[in-house]
C-alpha cells in the first residue's frame, strides 16, 4: 500500500520507509556517510550495496513498517556484516547530523584575528604582490623562424602535390 504525498508540483510515490532508506544508504549510488561507515565497520563495498538492497527489498515486500523498523534492521544487518568492533549507531549520528542547519552561514567569531595570523594564511607570492612571466617574450628572429618553417612545409605538401597530379596525368 503506497501513500502518495503532494510535493512541488509532482507525486511522490515513495513510502516513508523508501525515504528513510534513501536518507540512510542513498538513493541509486551509496552516499558518503554510508560509505565511510560500511569502511569503519570493514564492510566491502560490495556488500554495502547488497545492504542497501536487501533494505529497498524488504520494504517493498513491507516486511519493515515505519522509520523504526528500517533504522533497526539497517542496525542488525550492519552488525552482521561487520568486521570490526564500534563502538557508534550509525543511526543516530545520521539523526544528529539532520537536525544541523545546512547551508546556513556559521556565525561571526566575536573577535576578529591577528594581523600577523590573518598574513601566514596569504600565500607568499599573492602577499608580495610581485607577477611572474612563465613565457619568455619572443623576439623578430623567432617569429621570422617560425615563418620561415611554415613556409618549408607548405613547399614541401606542394611538391606533393605536383607529384601526385603528374601521376595522375601519365595515367591518362
Amino acid at each position: 500500500m503506497k501513500t502518495y504525498s503532494y510535493n512541488m508540483g509532482f507525486y511522490n510515490t515513495n513510502t516513508i520507509e523508501e525515504k528513510r532508506v534513501n536518507k540512510l544508504t542513498g538513493d541509486i549510488h551509496i552516499n558518503d556517510a554510508f560509505k565511510e561507515e560500511t569502511q569503519k565497520r570493514g564492510i566491502p563495498i560490495y556488500d554495502a550495496y547488497n545492504i542497501q538492497k536487501r533494505l529497498y527489498h524488504e520494504v517493498e515486500q513491507e516486511m519493515l513498517v515505519g522509520e523504526e523498523a528500517v533504522d533497526n534492521r539497517l542496525m542488525e544487518l550492519l552488525e552482521e556484516k561487520g568486521k570490526k568492533e564500534v563502538s557508534h549507531s550509525y543511526v543516530e549520528e545520521m539523526m544528529e547530523d539532520g537536525k544541523k542547519s545546512k547551508g546556513m552561514i556559521p556565525a561571526r567569531p566575536k573577535e576578529a584575528p591577528a594581523r600577523n595570523e590573518l598574513l601566514d594564511s596569504i600565500p607568499p607570492r599573492g602577499r608580495d604582490g610581485k607577477t611572474f612571466n612563465r613565457k619568455p617574450e619572443k623576439t623578430t628572429a623567432d617569429y621570422l623562424n617560425r615563418i620561415f618553417l611554415q613556409n618549408q612545409k607548405i613547399i614541401n605538401q606542394n611538391k606533393k602535390v605536383i607529384e601526385l597530379l603528374e601521376k595522375i596525368e601519365e595515367k591518362l
